[in-house]
């Protein structure tokens, strides 16, 4: 089953598999009841009507003092999303050196509103969080656990920041599930919410590593890191892209 078909994550990765950019019409309606009802950034109660007059020309939704301190929230937390994905980049092709992977290309990472930006990055954010738990018992080196770890807790913040954004329970998973201990993910899993986002790995090691605890192995610590790394590129290039666009 594929994580993006459920009705509490994004479906807006799902619509990109197939070639789009964004959520269909009907989609799109379902996120505006859903959000119109009441996110929070912050603390402070946001309509979706506000983060859309957001991103139009003439700044329609900006009508009061109080809407925009929230649309200010927002984009201070967009922007520092953005720059947590662009140094997790960097840290990675640090502990790898010459095993680094090169950059992937992508496709699809633009996305149409707003509100399609918001799910996407709920769906890509809650991949990350459930991709490091699932890689971590196979790390072999503990200098790499203690990295990727630090990094699988910045991602686990930003998904629970999207997913009180999109009025959801703050630890539900990419499935929809409200859970007390985080799910680990299969690569399998991770492959086919991530997979269609990329079009090439410009000749770099295949998205996968021996997931078993009991083969450990600094070879086998490269593949893990490589794989977090190709999550970490697309991450960082797709809030580059949408960031600056809506924010």
């Amino acid at each position: 089953m594929n994580p993006y078909h459920t009705p509490e994550t994004a479906p807006a990765l799902a619509s990109a598999a197939a070639g789009g950019t964004g959520p269909s019409p009907q989609t799109r309606r379902s996120f505006l009841q859903r959000l119109t009802v009441g996110a929070t950034v912050a603390g402070t109660g946001v309509a979706l009507t506000s983060l859309a007059g957001m991103a139009s020309a003439d700044g329609r939704g900006r009508d009061s003092a109080r809407e925009r301190e929230m649309l200010r929230r927002a984009r201070v937390a967009f922007n520092d999303i953005r720059r947590h994905e662009n140094a997790h980049v960097p840290a990675l092709v640090a502990l790898l050196g010459v095993n680094a992977r090169p950059k992937p290309t992508f496709q699809n990472l633009a996305q149409r509103n707003v509100v399609a930006f918001v799910a996407t990055s709920q769906a890509l954010e809650n991949t990350g969080v459930g991709a490091y738990l699932g890689a971590a018992p196979a790390i072999n080196n503990p200098a790499y656990l203690a990295a990727a770890g630090s990094i699988a807790l910045i991602e686990a913040r930003h998904a629970s920041f999207l997913n009180n954004l999109r009025d959801v329970r703050i630890t539900t998973n990419l499935f929809g599930t409200e859970q007390n201990f985080e799910t680990p993910f299969t690569i399998a899993q991770v492959v086919a919410a991530a997979g269609p986002m990329i079009r090439s790995l410009n000749g770099g090691p295949p998205l996968t590593f021996d997931p078993d605890p009991a083969n450990r192995s600094p070879a086998n610590d490269i593949a893990i890191l490589n794989f977090a790394l190709a999550l970490e590129y697309l991450e960082s290039d797709y809030y580059n892209i949408n960031v600056p666009r809506f924010f």
